[in-house]
C-alpha cells in the first residue's frame, strides 16, 4: 500500500484550519509522519483522505472534520469582466470558481482527465470566442438538446 502525501495548502483546506496552524502542528511533531522535503512539508494522509492529528494533551479537542468534506464546486465565466476587458483592452481573469465559501478567479481551469476551461483573448476561435473548454478526445460526450435540429 503506497502512502499519499499532501502539502500544507491542501491540508489546512481538509482540516479547515490555517495554513499556518498546521505548518505549526507540523513543527511541534503533531501530524503524524510529517515530515519536511526540499523546504516543503510532506504530511500523509489516511484512508479516509485526512492527515492524523495527536492531541499531546495540548489544549481543548480539535474540531476539525474527521471525514473528507464534500464541496460543490461551481465554475462559471464572468461577462462583466469579459465586457470591461474589451473595452479597456485589458487581460483580467474571467474564470470564478467557488469551493465552499472560497471564490478563485483565473483565466484557465484544468480538470484532470476531462478536459481544461481556457479564457484567451489573444487566440480566439473561429466564431469569435474567446472563452471555451477543451476536452480530451478520449471523454465520450452525452448531449440534450430542447430544440430539434433537422
Amino acid at each position: 500500500m503506497t502512502i499519499t502525501y499532501i502539502g500544507t495548502t491542501k491540508a489546512a483546506c481538509r482540516l479547515h484550519l490555517s495554513i499556518q496552524r498546521v505548518r505549526k502542528l507540523a513543527m511541534d511533531g503533531r501530524i503524524e509522519g510529517a515530515y519536511k522535503k526540499n523546504g516543503r512539508w510532506q504530511i500523509p494522509v489516511s484512508s479516509n483522505g485526512m492527515p492524523k492529528i495527536s492531541r499531546k494533551n495540548k489544549g481543548p479537542k480539535g474540531r476539525w472534520r474527521v471525514q473528507k468534506q464534500t464541496i460543490n464546486t461551481f465554475i462559471h465565466v464572468n461577462q462583466t469582466i469579459i465586457r470591461s476587458n474589451n473595452m479597456n483592452k485589458t487581460d483580467h481573469p474571467v474564470i470564478t470558481v467557488k469551493m465552499g465559501g472560497h471564490s478563485f478567479l483565473c483565466n484557465e481551469v484544468k480538470i484532470p482527465g476531462v478536459g481544461r476551461l481556457i479564457y484567451d483573448p489573444e487566440h480566439q476561435k473561429n466564431c469569435g470566442a474567446t472563452v471555451w473548454f477543451d476536452i480530451d478526445p478520449d471523454i465520450p460526450l452525452e448531449m440534450n438538446s430542447f430544440i430539434e435540429v433537422f
